[in-house]
């Protein structure tokens, strides 16, 4: 099913720009493709919910690491 789709204009410096069109050729996609993909995947409630979990997973394993290992003997 396609959703409604709305423009979104955004302005961005010169070498930004310039690291967005070699990314999305590295892609093979458009810089509006590419742009797109990242803007949707960075309000994705799915994927904030996994980051938030993996935060928390890691902030875990290094409470441990630091218990397990000496500071300056790592």
């Amino acid at each position: 099913m396609e959703t409604e789709k709305k423009q979104l204009n955004v302005r961005v410096g010169a070498r930004t720009h310039e690291l967005l069109t070699a990314r999305a050729k590295r892609r093979g996609v458009t810089i509006q493709a590419y742009v797109s993909g990242i803007v949707e995947s960075e309000v994705d409630p799915q994927r904030d919910a996994f980051v938030s979990g993996l935060v928390d997973d890691m902030t875990d394993l290094l409470v441990e690491f630091e218990e397990t290992f000496e500071a300056g003997k790592r």
